[in-house]
């Protein structure tokens, strides 16, 4: 059973609001948009993981996406977390744009 489902990431939603508004030969636009598709690719990524996290028994497995987690004053993020009655499954997927 998922818990937690996965969301768009608020990221990409701020960077194309600011696409939005900026003329297209602003001297930071292709900055703007190779983070963008840096963060598209990262988030598309995790996606295609969630194919693989559907064949799981919802019974058995309960499955966390995004989490954040407080740790000494700072926070630490996880891909998606998966609970067993056995053990605790860590994913942190790398899904890599450009060079």
């Amino acid at each position: 059973m998922t818990i937690k489902e996965r969301q768009y990431p608020l990221s990409a939603h701020i960077l194309q609001a600011l696409l939005r508004r900026l003329q297209t030969n602003h001297e930071k636009r292709k900055l703007i948009e190779r983070d963008l598709a840096k963060v598209l690719a990262g988030y598309r990524g995790e996606q295609s993981l969630d194919y693989y996290l559907s064949f799981l028994d919802k019974d058995q497995y309960t499955v966390f996406h995004d989490v954040r987690l407080p740790l000494n004053n700072h926070y630490f993020q996880m891909d998606t977390l998966i609970l067993t009655p056995y053990f605790i499954f860590i994913l942190e997927v790398k899904n890599l744009f450009g060079s």
